[in-house]
Protein backbone atom coordinates (compact mmCIF):
# COMPACT_ATOMS: atom_id res chain seq x y z
CA UNK A 1 0.00 0.00 0.00
CA UNK A 2 1.08 3.28 -0.67
CA UNK A 3 0.44 6.76 0.86
CA UNK A 4 1.12 10.42 0.64
CA UNK A 5 2.82 11.98 3.85
CA UNK A 6 2.37 16.09 3.69
CA UNK A 7 4.16 18.30 6.23
CA UNK A 8 2.44 21.81 6.69
CA UNK A 9 0.64 24.18 8.56
CA UNK A 10 -2.85 24.10 9.76
CA UNK A 11 -4.37 27.90 8.40
CA UNK A 12 -8.27 27.16 9.47
CA UNK A 13 -10.40 24.83 10.11
CA UNK A 14 -10.59 23.55 6.69
CA UNK A 15 -6.99 24.38 4.72
CA UNK A 16 -4.19 22.90 5.05
CA UNK A 17 -1.12 24.03 4.20
CA UNK A 18 1.34 21.90 2.52
CA UNK A 19 5.16 23.01 3.09
CA UNK A 20 6.54 19.37 1.39
CA UNK A 21 5.30 15.75 0.43
CA UNK A 22 6.69 12.38 -0.09
CA UNK A 23 5.06 9.41 -1.21
CA UNK A 24 5.66 6.11 1.04
CA UNK A 25 5.26 2.88 -0.68
CA UNK A 26 5.51 -0.81 0.26
CA UNK A 27 7.86 -1.17 2.27
CA UNK A 28 9.72 1.81 2.99
CA UNK A 29 10.15 3.48 6.54
CA UNK A 30 9.37 6.44 7.27
CA UNK A 31 9.91 7.98 11.10
CA UNK A 32 9.41 11.52 12.53
CA UNK A 33 10.66 11.81 15.51
CA UNK A 34 8.14 14.06 17.36
CA UNK A 35 10.15 15.36 20.71
CA UNK A 36 10.93 18.99 19.69
CA UNK A 37 12.69 19.88 23.02
CA UNK A 38 15.75 18.64 20.92
CA UNK A 39 16.86 19.07 18.08
CA UNK A 40 19.87 18.37 15.65
CA UNK A 41 22.75 21.00 15.85
CA UNK A 42 23.13 22.22 11.72
CA UNK A 43 26.03 20.05 11.43
CA UNK A 44 24.54 16.89 13.03
CA UNK A 45 21.64 17.85 10.65
CA UNK A 46 23.56 17.61 7.72
CA UNK A 47 25.51 14.70 8.46
CA UNK A 48 22.01 12.59 9.28
CA UNK A 49 20.56 13.74 5.88
CA UNK A 50 23.13 13.44 3.38
CA UNK A 51 22.88 10.20 2.32
CA UNK A 52 19.46 10.41 1.67
CA UNK A 53 17.69 10.84 -1.60
CA UNK A 54 16.87 14.25 -2.64
CA UNK A 55 13.12 13.69 -2.41
CA UNK A 56 14.04 12.69 1.17
CA UNK A 57 16.55 15.25 2.19
CA UNK A 58 13.86 17.76 0.86
CA UNK A 59 10.96 16.48 2.78
CA UNK A 60 13.88 16.57 6.24
CA UNK A 61 14.65 19.87 5.45
CA UNK A 62 11.02 21.67 5.10
CA UNK A 63 10.22 19.47 8.30
CA UNK A 64 13.37 20.79 10.52
CA UNK A 65 12.75 24.33 8.89
CA UNK A 66 8.60 24.26 9.97
CA UNK A 67 10.67 22.58 13.68
CA UNK A 68 12.77 26.06 13.81
CA UNK A 69 9.85 28.16 12.70
CA UNK A 70 8.59 27.81 16.23
CA UNK A 71 5.16 27.21 14.48
CA UNK A 72 2.49 24.26 15.22
CA UNK A 73 2.93 22.09 12.15
CA UNK A 74 0.94 19.09 11.13
CA UNK A 75 1.57 15.80 9.37
CA UNK A 76 -1.35 14.66 6.73
CA UNK A 77 -1.46 10.91 5.46
CA UNK A 78 -3.47 10.24 2.02
CA UNK A 79 -3.98 6.54 1.08
CA UNK A 80 -3.50 6.49 -2.67
CA UNK A 81 -5.43 3.53 -4.01
CA UNK A 82 -8.76 5.54 -2.73
CA UNK A 83 -7.78 8.46 -4.23
CA UNK A 84 -6.79 6.87 -7.85
CA UNK A 85 -10.15 4.96 -7.61
CA UNK A 86 -12.09 8.47 -7.55
CA UNK A 87 -9.53 10.19 -10.10
CA UNK A 88 -10.43 6.88 -12.20
CA UNK A 89 -14.05 6.65 -11.55
CA UNK A 90 -13.35 3.03 -10.28
CA UNK A 91 -15.74 1.23 -7.64
CA UNK A 92 -14.41 1.38 -4.11
CA UNK A 93 -11.64 -1.47 -3.37
CA UNK A 94 -11.32 -2.15 -6.91
CA UNK A 95 -7.43 -1.51 -6.53
CA UNK A 96 -6.96 -3.91 -3.95
CA UNK A 97 -6.89 -7.06 -5.97
CA UNK A 98 -5.19 -5.42 -8.91
CA UNK A 99 -1.86 -5.35 -7.01
CA UNK A 100 0.24 -4.63 -10.36
CA UNK A 101 -1.91 -1.89 -11.80
CA UNK A 102 -2.03 0.00 -8.23
CA UNK A 103 1.68 -0.48 -8.31
CA UNK A 104 1.68 0.76 -12.22
CA UNK A 105 -0.35 3.62 -11.80
CA UNK A 106 1.90 5.03 -7.95
CA UNK A 107 4.94 5.14 -10.84
CA UNK A 108 3.29 7.53 -13.32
Amino acid sequence: SSMIVLVGTIESADVFDAKAAMIVKDKDELTIPLDVSVLPTPKEFKEAVESLSPEQKAFATAFRSMQLASTVFSVLTIQLKPQLEKVLNLPAGSLTKEIRLAQDLTKI
